[in-house]
């Protein structure tokens, strides 16, 4: 969600009014006019509307979620009281992380046409083809996961785990939901590195006034470095250099004759993948508005384009209709913590907590030196993760705090350190959307999907620490 990566996607809100959804679609659209159009007026419409929004949430919220959001309030009130500022910053601190908002309340309509264009009976033709052992499954399995991640975020893990389910008892395995929701859980969380739907790049580059463009390599390099160790410790871990293990029995509809039309009906959406991405970064050169807000406006035109390419123009409007008058006063738990967090960060910044916050990670700095303190920092980001801090907040507070100019590091490296150490977050944090979405489907408790993660975990936070070490 949250990639672009929701909280609590897993948890159904109990009959939510559409009045709220109707609140929360009017404090984005503010929140964008007056961003967009230059009209800082706007600005103090766009507060109230956020700071109603956080107050209508909290009875909809989940337990940890509302107690997170009491707390970054009363945080940052206490932080305003005690530094005396007027009752007008009171107000106007609210309303800061509408731009992600605004990102989460669009991000699934890019999956619409990968509905509509019926590619998960692809994906399933390409599980289904003559794979001839448990290695070449794994491959495909984390590719086919990763593709999917880049594009749809979170919508890819019910799309793989329903394409794996009929193939998975073919195979020789130990425990096959255990293969199934890590292999797709460790493809779905490393295009979150660099894909601009995750949403943890988007606050990343945000926070440190970077542009996504120069960073891209950097991050590709990564995340494809962490799928090819995700082969080689899976070959370590599950094979140990035995014979490739072959099905036990004929796969259901397998053969070569369906995997042809079903590899070229995939190449359609890795073509759509290809052009969003440089569609995002041609316009995040020109219009200079950030990464996040490009994605939030080319999202809805996009998927409306893949759609009438498709012929299935009608069916996406009445879909994108349906989902959104549905799906926006659910998000009840995004609106209030991430409000709540984006006021907390204002907060900070308004009563100068930030600086005595930069002197703290400055005097760790000093302690611990550069490589060090970079290789702690996805320990901390976990940690927040484990306290049931959402990883895009925990990375957004951790982005807001740390100023590279002030710590004497590379602001890329600090980049590239932030967003790889969300990665480690949604592998193992039990209150991510990626483990509760996973939890929801497999009716396996977050602490063991996160037990089942941990061996592949470990190796990914040793490329990164080796990624940091060769870059600083």
């Amino acid at each position: 969600m949250s990639r672009a990566d929701p909280a609590t996607a897993a948890r159904p809100a109990a009959a939510p009014g559409s009045w709220r959804g109707l609140l929360y679609l009017a404090a984005i659209v503010i929140f964008l006019l007056a961003r967009l159009a230059h009209l800082p007026w706007l600005m103090p419409v766009a507060s109230v509307l956020a700071l109603v929004s956080i107050v209508v949430s909290l009875p909809a919220c989940g337990p940890i979620a509302r107690t997170l959001t009491l707390l970054f309030l009363a945080g940052g009130y206490l932080m305003l009281w005690r530094a005396g500022v007027g009752w007008p910053q009171y107000l106007l601190a609210h309303g800061e992380m509408l731009y992600l908002l605004a990102l989460f309340a669009v991000l699934p309509l890019l999956s619409i046409p990968v509905q509509l264009g019926a590619y998960g009976a692809s994906i399933q033709a390409v599980l289904r083809s003559r794979i001839s052992g448990l290695f070449q499954l794994n491959c495909v399995v984390t590719v086919l996961a990763y593709l999917c991640g880049s594009f749809m975020s979170l919508a890819a893990v019910p799309i793989m785990l329903t394409s794996l389910a009929p193939v998975v008892d073919s195979f020789p395995l130990r425990d096959p939901q255990r293969f199934a929701t890590v292999s797709t859980i460790y493809g779905y969380v490393l295009p979150i590195l660099w894909t601009p739907v995750s949403g943890v790049v988007g606050v990343v580059l945000y926070s440190l006034h970077l542009e996504w463009t120069a960073l891209l390599p950097m991050l590709m390099g990564l995340s494809v470095a962490g799928l090819l160790l995700n082969w080689g410790l899976f070959w370590l871990i599950e094979l140990r250099g035995k014979p490739a293990a072959v099905p036990d029995a004929p796969l259901p509809d397998a053969g070569h004759a369906s995997l042809g039309p079903a590899l070229r009906h995939l190449s359609q959406m890795l073509v759509g993948i290809a052009l969003m991405v440089t569609l995002i970064a041609v316009f995040d050169r020109l219009l200079k508005i950030g990464m996040l807000t490009v994605v939030t406006l080319l999202a809805i035109p996009f998927s409306l384009g893949w759609s009438l390419a498709l012929g299935k123009g009608g069916a996406f409007m009445r879909a994108a209709t349906t989902q959104m008058t549905s799906r926006l006063p659910r998000l009840a738990d995004q609106f209030a913590i991430f409000l709540a967090a984006g006021f907390f960060v204002s907060a900070m910044h308004l009563s100068g907590v930030d600086h005595a916050v930069n002197q703290a990670f400055l005097a760790l700095h000093h302690v611990l030196g550069t490589r060090l303190f970079l290789l702690a920092m996805p320990l901390m980001a976990l940690a927040a993760a484990m306290a049931g801090v959402h990883p895009l907040v925990a990375i957004a507070l951790l982005g807001q705090s740390l100023k590279p100019e002030v710590l004497g590091i590379d602001a890329e490296l600090l980049a590239l350190t932030l967003i790889g150490s969300s990665v480690l977050t949604y592998m193992l944090g039990p209150f991510s959307g990626t483990l509760g979405l996973v939890q929801s489907l497999t009716r396996v408790s977050g602490y063991r999907l996160a037990l089942w993660n941990l061996p592949y975990a470990l190796g990914y936070v040793g490329l990164l620490g080796l990624a940091i070490l060769l870059l600083q």
